[in-house]
């Protein structure tokens, strides 16, 4: 196995641009990932997975972690390293990896990934909320970030993105409030986190920043994980960066206008998350975001006939669902031979 050197994990709520980021990151000589996010890295271990634990939700703490599930995690880790060109690490080599992982899950799990990386580095991500919120909304609209297909319990059957604590809650909401709730879940169980660990292990960093400077914001977040701003690095943030892999629609300025009456009916109830973020940007010396609402003269849509109701589905077991259907977790197996097995 590997040795681990300060794992560097980015954490922000779902749709903030940590796609961009850690793909910029990612192209570090020094910086080796798994490819992609630790979705199935993590919860094909039956314990850790959401439909091993009734669908509550995505957070893991470290008291999910003992020393047989570390060693098992670091093995799964160190075992799916690559480099940026995908080339793996010299097996026989004991130099120390430096590793970047990032999946938006990751939010609900920063105590858990302190268990398993007590060097780690943590950089936390945000976006402008009514930016971020819209984007939530229109990867829900999407279809195409569906976590949990036919997810018991809830009315509208497929979930998309993170699943947060009390998500039950939002049976028959509007895809504002899911939207505003995933954020605030998001952010407010990283900053719960990051109050735990010490401050030189955590910085900061607005997604503005990334866009509008790439090659100042990056520079200063290799100097916080101790990598080099090497020559890739540089080349590539001399420019005006890409659009990530997950990007939905070519973005635009106030683009978040699009939404602009349903996220004005949610403001109000994120204030509270939004004024703890702004303390912590001011004081790591970032500019911090307008909490007053901006009034647009935006016409309000004109409201489309409701959809029918749905069946709400009843939690798991094997007395409500089929043992040959597909399992809700979204392996693409038959539930028998996937979380039904561990009934």
């Amino acid at each position: 196995m590997h040795p681990f050197d300060r794992p560097i994990i980015i954490l922000s709520a779902p749709r903030s641009g940590s796609t961009l980021l850690f793909e910029v990151l990612s192209k570090s000589q020094s910086i080796f990932t798994i490819g992609g996010e630790s979705h199935a890295l993590i919860e094909t271990i039956p314990k850790l997975n959401v439909a091993y634990r009734q669908f509550s939700s995505n957070a893991l703490t470290e008291q999910d972690i003992d020393a047989d599930l570390r060693q098992q995690l670091l093995h799964r880790f160190s075992d799916a390293l690559q480099d940026n060109q995908g080339n793996k690490p010299e097996k026989n080599s004991d130099a120390s990896i430096r590793f970047l992982e990032k999946t938006p899950k990751n939010s609900l799990r920063v105590d858990f990934f302190n268990a398993l990386f007590p060097d780690a580095l943590f950089i936390y991500l945000v976006r402008e909320p009514k930016e971020n919120i819209s984007s939530i909304m229109q990867a829900w609209r999407s279809n195409k970030f569906v976590t949990y297909p036919n997810l018991p319990g809830w009315d509208k059957r497929n979930w998309s993105l993170l699943l947060p604590e009390k998500w039950q809650q939002l049976n028959q909401q509007p895809l504002q409030a899911i939207a505003a709730f995933q954020w605030q879940a998001a952010n407010e169980a990283i900053m719960d986190s990051l109050q735990k660990i010490d401050s030189n292990r955590w910085c900061m960093v607005s997604y503005d920043q990334l866009i509008a400077n790439p090659a100042k914001t990056v520079k200063q977040l290799c100097q916080f994980t101790g990598t080099d701003f090497d020559p890739a690095l540089a080349q590539l943030c001399s420019k005006p960066l890409a659009h990530s892999r997950y990007t939905i629609s070519t973005p635009k300025p106030n683009k978040w206008l699009e939404n602009y009456h349903d996220i004005a009916k949610i403001w109000p109830s994120i204030a509270a998350t939004l004024n703890k973020i702004n303390h912590h940007l001011h004081e790591r010396g970032h500019p911090i975001y307008d909490t007053q609402w901006q009034q647009h003269d935006i016409a309000e849509p004109v409201d489309l006939a409701p959809e029918p109701a749905k069946e709400v589905l009843a939690a798991p077991s094997e007395q409500n669902l089929s043992r040959n259907s597909p399992c809700p977790c979204g392996s693409g197996k038959r539930f028998k031979q996937c979380h039904g097995a561990l009934s």
